[in-house]
């Protein structure tokens, strides 16, 4: 994700920012589009030819049907970006609260070392889920991430599995079975903090809906051919009208087709490494500092900062 202070950011500077843009992918079509908008005039001044002018006519109704197009697209990408976003902020809050359950209701008066062990146990579990997550919606390998938060023998039986983070959920449950049998949670709090597991499968199986599901590839596909049809026919449009600033037209319509049309796809899938994917490793990060600090681990990494302007 992009980071910016925004009171530190002028609006001049924003104007030649490129970094986190779209720009840098959509400049090859852009430029594409304008050299042959440039032929396209130069042939229609310079030899007067007019047999294959068009009005603007058909292209006022088929930019406003693209245009339409490409709000609904973004929309339905901005959509799956937000709910993303808001599935993460569900999971620090029910991190949050199942550590806060953990250190008040699991409680015995005997084996009292046994139960500290069980409390660090299990919160350190739920921060191996939080890191598990953010790699398994990547594609990474969680190994180096969640090595220090499991036992040994659990770190290999969720290496082994082929889907980590429900590896992980089970031996929560796990772990809320074994307190229960010993009595150090009871019958009405156990109920609770089964709610808060429940909670945490939802959001990995809500986020895995946002990765699996992208929009029907025939609508990408028909947006991508009606933007380059559009843009490419456009000068023939204009060339009557505009005259030899036609070039500068369909440049500045191009650049904002071709960047609406680049943006939708880069939002689509929000878990992702690109400048405006979601930091979902500095919110694991966090999560990790927040838990960590409540069962009063000293051993607690630093905030993770931005790489230049860029929060992973």
């Amino acid at each position: 994700m992009i980071v910016k202070d925004k009171d530190k950011v002028s609006w001049i500077r924003l104007l030649f920012h490129f970094r986190g843009s779209s720009f840098m992918e959509t400049w090859p079509r852009i430029l594409t589009v304008t050299v042959t908008s440039m032929i396209v005039t130069y042939v229609e001044l310079y030899y007067s030819i007019q047999a294959y002018t068009l009005t603007t006519t058909p292209f006022l109704l088929l930019g406003v049907i693209l245009g339409i197009f490409l709000a609904f697209r973004n929309n339905a990408s901005y959509d799956k970006f937000w709910e993303g976003r808001k599935l993460w902020g569900a999971l620090v809050n029910t991190s949050r609260s199942l550590t806060r359950q953990a250190c008040f209701m699991l409680d015995s008066v005997q084996d009292i070392v046994e139960l500290k062990h069980l409390r660090e146990v299990f919160v350190k579990r739920v921060i191996a889920f939080a890191h598990a997550l953010c790699c398994h919606l990547r594609n990474e390998d969680p190994a180096e991430e969640i090595k220090k938060f499991l036992p040994p023998k659990d770190l290999i039986t969720v290496l082994q599995s082929t889907h980590r983070p429900l590896a992980i959920l089970h031996q929560l449950g796990r772990d809320l079975a074994f307190a229960r049998n010993r009595r150090w949670l009871n019958e009405f709090s156990y109920p609770f903090m089964d709610a808060q597991l429940n909670e945490l499968s939802n959001i990995l199986g809500a986020c895995e809906r946002i990765k699996n599901t992208p929009i029907p590839f025939s609508y990408s596909v028909l947006i991508h051919r009606i933007v380059a049809s559009y843009c490419l026919l456009l000068p023939f449009g204009l060339v009557e009208t505009t005259g030899i600033l036609t070039p500068l037209v369909v440049l500045m319509i191009s650049y904002a087709f071709f960047e609406l049309d680049a943006i939708g796809d880069e939002i689509e899938n929000p878990f992702g490494l690109q400048p405006n994917d979601l930091p979902l490793t500095a919110i694991s990060r966090n999560i990790e500092i927040n838990l960590l600090e409540l069962i009063n681990d000293r051993n607690r990494p630093e905030v993770l900062k931005p790489e230049g302007d860029i929060l992973k």
